[in-house]
């Protein structure tokens, strides 16, 4: 899941075979036999996520007859291979691996299993509503599904909060932050307070990552729409921009992982999954961080997991994905990893109990939960994340530039058109 931008980092099925007393009880790899209720035979999983080999390794403890063999490829190759043998039909992995970007393509195509049919929906209905709707085909059906939810907020170092908001306190900075009206007031008086050495936010877009999936879908009825909300918080990227209220670092540049560390940057936007950005050599990131809400919430990334149709380990396959959509590992994983889970109850589980090193006493699961709550379950599609990234270049480059909105939104319609002719653009 370290992956965004390019395809983002970023980002995943219950056993029902019935078995009588004869094809049912063959012993090819992937049956799962009703006799002794063994799970036993061999999975293969394809992935550009290390973290999935953890997995398999507590699938196997649970199930010691089953093995699961994991195949890791460079998140930059990993899309073109996996369509590469989907569309070939040789050595397709029982289970693959499908990130935020581009699951719809995959999802929506012949080659994932339709999870709703093998009782799916038991296993998300105490999911948070995002997930669990990410992995819905258009049709409504469940075709993938992920362990994890990916909340984003505000990450600060205590002692740089103290020193320019006078607290470091998490729910008083929510409150601090909770509009951007208020984000930008506060930005210029960090800036002026600083001599213009320390910037309240890394960037503006900051403000497209938060509402990249809060409003509306870019795309109706063949139609493009663009939401009113993009058109006003335009004018607000620009108001941050012009008065410096962001160190002008964008996502993921080099500079943008210098500041999270060095604290030239009060408050940056950051994926809970993103820990591997703070430097923590000889553990001086312990109790060094805090987390506050931003104005809305907002994800980054993800990662699901679908069965091949064509498999023949599907009952196997299923007990997998069974397994990663179950407290029990999920519980793990957040133990571990610091993932935070996809379940609602693993949230409220933990809610007075979780810590984490390097945010010290406070519990971070109770910002991530009042997050992931109020995120809008939309489903993917096959416009939406590719002109969200047009609408990114062409208002950015509108924002350095001072342009107005009237012209942003000309040149964003022209280049959604010739990108997609199929749809209608007023």
């Amino acid at each position: 899941m370290k992956k965004w931008l390019s395809i983002l980092f970023a980002s995943v099925l219950v056993l029902s075979l019935f078995a009588g007393c004869s094809k049912s009880e063959q012993t090819a790899s992937g049956n799962i036999k009703k006799d002794n209720n063994k799970v036993e035979g061999k999975l293969t999983i394809w992935t550009f996520f290390g973290q999935v080999e953890d997995m398999a390794k507590e699938f196997e403890k649970k199930y010691p007859d089953a093995e699961v063999e994991v195949k890791i490829f460079p998140g930059d190759q990993y899309q073109t291979k996996l369509l590469n043998v989907l569309q070939s039909g040789r050595d397709v992995p029982d289970i693959f691996d499908l990130e935020r970007g581009y699951i719809d393509k995959f999802i929506n195509s012949k080659f994932a299993v339709n999870l709703s049919d093998m009782g799916a929906e038991d296993l998300v209905k105490d999911y948070v509503p995002y997930v669990q709707a990410l992995g819905r085909d258009s049709k409504g059906d469940i075709k993938a599904i992920s362990d994890h939810s990916s909340p984003g907020a505000f990450w600060y170092i205590k002692e740089n909060a103290k020193k320019y908001l006078g607290t470091d306190d998490p729910e008083k900075i929510s409150q601090m932050v909770d509009s951007y009206d208020k984000i930008i007031e506060l930005g210029k008086k960090v800036n002026q307070d600083s001599n213009g050495k320390v910037h309240l936010i890394s960037h503006f877009g900051d403000i497209y990552n938060i509402e990249a999936y809060n409003t509306k879908p870019w795309v109706k009825d063949g139609k493009l729409m663009i939401d009113s909300a993009w058109k006003k918080n335009y004018e607000l990227q620009k108001e941050i921009f012009n008065n410096d209220v962001d160190a002008k670092l964008e996502f993921f540049s080099a500079g943008w992982g210098n500041a999270i560390n060095d604290g030239s940057v009060v408050l940056t936007a950051m994926p809970a999954w993103a820990s591997f950005m703070v430097d923590n050599k000889n553990d001086k990131a312990v109790n060094k961080y805090g987390v506050a809400r931003t104005p809305k919430g907002f994800y980054m990334g993800g990662t699901y997991r679908s069965i091949y149709e064509k498999s023949p380990n599907k009952e196997l396959a299923y007990k997998f994905i069974e397994f990663i959509a179950s407290k029990e590992w999920q519980q793990h994983n957040l133990e571990v990893t610091g993932n935070m889970p996809g379940l609602l109850s693993v949230y409220e589980d933990n809610l007075d109990t979780y810590k984490s090193p390097m945010f010290g006493d406070q519990n971070v699961l109770k910002p991530y939960y009042d997050t992931v709550k109020d995120i809008p379950d939309y489903k993917s599609d096959k416009y939406g994340e590719e002109v969200l990234s047009k609408w990114r270049k062409v208002a950015g480059q509108g924002i350095k530039n001072n342009e107005k909105i009237d012209s942003v939104i000309k040149k964003f319609k022209k280049e959604v058109k010739n990108t997609f002719p199929e749809l209608k653009v007023d």
